[in-house]
């Protein structure tokens, strides 16, 4: 059977009006989550059978109680209405016969329609996506893959108001102080600019937070301080050309670490000869020998595949630490790889090193190991799909909404201009060198930077705008902008530093609102970015391959065709996959078809709207 495809008009809206609001009473007794999701998405306003508007509203009111039932919204219509809820009485009546239990109604099944009735609302945000769908669903011959055909094929106006589409924004290089900045920007350029900055940035900014370690926090108010600690992941698929910009911005540290091996590989062979001559004079009984000093240690930079016990080791020791992952699904799939069918043992021993909070850890060869100030920062690459898979489970925890994610579509490619300049290196080595060179305070602990007046009052403005969008936001989103609120005193530590030991050596102590802004300005960068590639997590599947796949087209200058989405995008280099997607990016309204500018065939190309 074919989908009708045929747009909704006036004679019909009131059917497909019912159809809505029946699927969202059944949702609301079957999966009262979803049908917040759904009734989200449509104002009463928009309704035009008469009573409508207020049968919505009486079952948005029914949907925050714990367990609605059909009899709250007649009850809260009733309220309502007072002597004048007939009309609401008698379409909660039709709607409820017109369920899906009743053979022949509405055929508006949670299980298997309303959901599709909640993805054609999502894509379009328009009643007649409901029309189009319940057509399809009251034919007892229909498919899944009919209603879905259906869904996607919803019509282009909506008389809703939509809600707001996060697209792709660039990464905000020019918040990045010097010699940061320039650094970014010409490693972009040394590659094939199909990668946005983000790609370098993201790792910079986690390796000078672990640069920075646990000497220096920042101070908002009494009592209220944050670490130099930042969690960041790239998300993009394999050969998206992200792993080439990561390793420039890796490498200071990396170059480190690899000087500090070679450093304790000399001191161990040194001290290994003085722990033979000692063993040699106690068994020759001479004096003359003096007793090797203790075992020297590695000093550590960067850890990779490593356990909770190995970490509170080189914790002991080591400050300044940077988990580097190339694939970061590799660290989330170790935790509790040693506990013996227990789970959720290692996420909590990970969660403190976010906030440099107090870490106890009992060895079993070694004893107790006490940490007063764990601090770690993150860096790592992920798939899209492997992310759904990898931090699903982690959502709950927490654990994904403390990284700052970037998701960059894959743009067009540019030959490569030159490389980093030698003064730009020269400047990033020697602000590195200065940034491992601080120390703590007299007592060993982190020297606390405090915030002058008017920057106090810029955090103060984005502490207000962060409150305000977490009144609106729910479930994983609204714990984000929480961390979201921390990531721009961070990210503000992490600038008023690099302004102080890379161009501004005279700069303060104390924290400037320069420093603030471009802290708040990153921040609020990521939390939208964050927002984006969550919302590509829950469509999952086609959908979020699809939106990336707009993403590119519109990175190119709004149009493509299907050879140019073939040689651009690795995903859709199989025969017939790019012309598959193309035409989904069409049936959802997000694009149409038009001649190819180069003078191929008619409906080769697509134009995103």
């Amino acid at each position: 059977m074919k989908p009708n495809r045929k747009r909704s008009d006036a004679t019909r809206r009131p059917e497909a009006e019912k159809a809505f609001l029946a699927g969202m009473l059944e949702l609301l007794q079957d999966d009262v989550n979803r049908c917040r999701k759904a009734i989200a998405l449509v104002e009463p306003s928009a309704l035009t059978v008469e009573a409508a508007p207020e049968l919505l509203t009486a079952i948005i009111e029914a949907s925050a109680l714990d367990a609605p039932t059909m009899a709250d919204v007649l009850r809260i219509a009733r309220e309502r209405g007072g002597d004048d809820a007939a009309d609401e009485r008698s379409l909660l009546a039709d709607l409820a016969s017109a369920s899906v239990r009743s053979p022949g109604g509405y055929a508006l099944g949670v299980d298997r329609n309303a959901r599709e009735i909640m993805k054609a609302a999502t894509r379009r945000r328009t009643i007649d996506a409901a029309a189009l769908v319940a057509d399809v669903a009251a034919d007892p011959q229909a498919k899944p893959a009919d209603i879905e055909a259906a869904a996607a094929a919803v019509a282009q106006a909506s008389t809703s108001a939509p809600a707001e589409k996060v697209e792709w924004q660039p990464f905000p290089v020019e918040l990045l102080p010097e010699p940061v900045c320039s650094f970014v920007r010409q490693v972009w350029a040394s590659l094939d600019r199909s990668a946005d900055p983000a790609c370098a940035a993201l790792p910079l900014l986690a390796s000078i937070a672990a640069a920075i370690g646990n000497r220096r926090r920042i101070e908002i108010r009494p009592g209220w301080t944050e670490p130099s600690v930042l969690w960041c992941a790239i998300v993009a698929e394999s050969g998206s050309k992200k792993s080439p910009a990561a390793d420039k911005s890796l490498s200071f540290v990396r170059e480190r670490q690899t000087a500090a091996f070679e450093a304790h590989k000399l001191a161990l062979a040194e001290w290994e000869d003085k722990r033979r001559a000692y063993e040699a004079s106690r068994r020759s009984k001479s004096a003359d020998a003096e007793p090797p000093s203790p075992k020297p240690i590695a000093t550590r930079f960067i850890v990779n595949d490593i356990t909770v016990e190995s970490l509170a080791v080189t914790l002991e020791h080591s400050p300044n630490v940077l988990l580097d992952r190339d694939e970061i699904s590799g660290w989330v799939s170790s935790f509790d790889r040693y506990a013996s069918g227990k789970s959720g043992g290692d996420v909590a021993q990970w969660l403190p090193c976010y906030n440099a909070a107090p870490w106890v850890v009992d060895r079993k060869t070694s004893g107790t190991i006490h940490i007063p100030r764990a601090a770690v920062s993150v860096f790592g690459g992920i798939q899209p799909k492997v992310l759904v898979r990898s931090f699903g489970p982690h959502v709950d925890n927490g654990l994904l909404q403390r990284f700052m994610l970037a998701a960059p579509p894959e743009g067009q490619q540019q030959w490569p201009d030159g490389d980093v300049d030698f003064a730009t290196m020269a400047a990033m080595h020697a602000m590195f060198d200065t940034l491992f060179s601080l120390r703590p305070d007299d007592d060993g602990h982190p020297q606390v930077l405090d915030l002058e007046p008017d920057a106090l009052g810029v955090f103060k403005d984005w502490w207000n705008e962060i409150g305000q969008q977490r009144q609106q936001a729910t479930g994983p989103t609204k714990s984000m902008l929480s961390k979201a609120e921390a990531w721009a005193a961070r990210l503000a530590l992490v600038c008023h530093l690099i302004r102080q030991t890379g161009a501004e050596p005279a700069l303060r102590s104390r924290i400037n609102a320069d420093s603030i802004t471009r802290g708040v300005g990153l921040a609020r960068w990521a939390a939208r970015e964050w927002t984006r590639v969550f919302r590509l997590m829950e469509q999952g599947g086609d959908d979020a391959a699809d939106a990336r796949l707009r993403e590119w087209i519109v990175s190119r200058g709004g149009s493509a065709s299907v050879r140019d989405v073939r040689r651009g995008l690795r995903r859709y280099q199989s025969p017939g996959r790019a012309e598959e997607g193309l035409r989904r990016l069409v049936a959802s309204g997000a694009a149409e078809w038009t001649a190819d500018s180069t003078g191929g065939r008619p409906a080769d190309a697509v134009r995103v709207k």
